[in-house]
């Protein structure tokens, strides 16, 4: 969320290159009403916004969802804004102009400390979709399950250990596929993800899904635990 369009557009375009899922809001009560509708594992805030400012926004999500990671990107540089962002709750605040791999590394950091969280849930629609590995089945967070193939459980298990998008090499690699970057072992790899996509449409995925980064790989479009017995 940032007062500057552009530069909001610039950070949305970074951060889906790098495989994650980006919503954007340029002021608080567009960031209420996108939360409302589904909450963000990450956001990435600014201070000066036109309305409720970032320090507001920064409480109340702390308070109402202690379990999102906040990052503060802002052009503020005194030391009593940056004490006020972190009193306020943010996890990391950053200062403009940042560099994308700092940005990217923060992003990543965050993800990790999530996943490796054991976060206490209110209610089915704050639970995590959950692939259980022996079983050979995805669970949807109202506990509905989906039977997987070896393959396709194998396809989500390896996007469910990255940390953005997993290349076709990496997906040759960890399917048995010796590494091998031919047109063969890729055609097979867009074959068992369009059978699983058409699956998953038919299981009424409710937002979960593969989201495709075009030349590189794929990537999950929201979180996946992973349970393996």
């Amino acid at each position: 969320m940032d007062d500057n369009l552009r530069l909001s557009h610039e950070l949305s375009l970074v951060l889906e290159a790098a495989g994650w899922s980006v919503r954007c809001a340029d002021d608080g009560e567009s960031l209420r009403a996108q939360v409302a509708q589904k909450v963000p594992a990450i956001v990435v805030l600014d201070l000066n916004l036109p309305g409720e400012d970032g320090i507001a926004l920064c409480e109340w999500l702390r308070r109402t969802f202690p379990q999102i990671g906040i990052v503060m990107l802002t052009a503020r540089v005194m030391g009593i804004d940056r004490t006020q962002g972190y009193v306020a709750g943010a996890d990391i605040y950053l200062t403009k102009p940042t560099r994308t791999e700092e940005l990217l590394a923060v992003v990543r950091n965050l993800w990790r400390r999530a996943q490796m969280a054991a976060p206490l849930v209110a209610n089915s629609a704050e639970l995590p979709w959950t692939l259980h590995v022996k079983a050979l089945q995805l669970q949807s967070p109202e506990s509905d399950m989906l039977s997987l193939t070896p393959s396709e459980c194998v396809l989500l298990h390896t996007l469910a250990n990255a940390n953005g998008v997993v290349t076709y090499a990496q997906f040759f690699d960890r399917m048995g596929s010796e590494g091998l970057n031919d047109n063969l072992d890729k055609t097979r790899l867009e074959v068992l993800v369009s059978r699983l996509r058409k699956k998953m449409a038919t299981f009424d995925a409710q937002g979960f899904g593969i989201k495709t980064a075009h030349g590189k790989g794929y990537a999950l479009k929201c979180p996946l635990a992973v349970k393996a017995t």
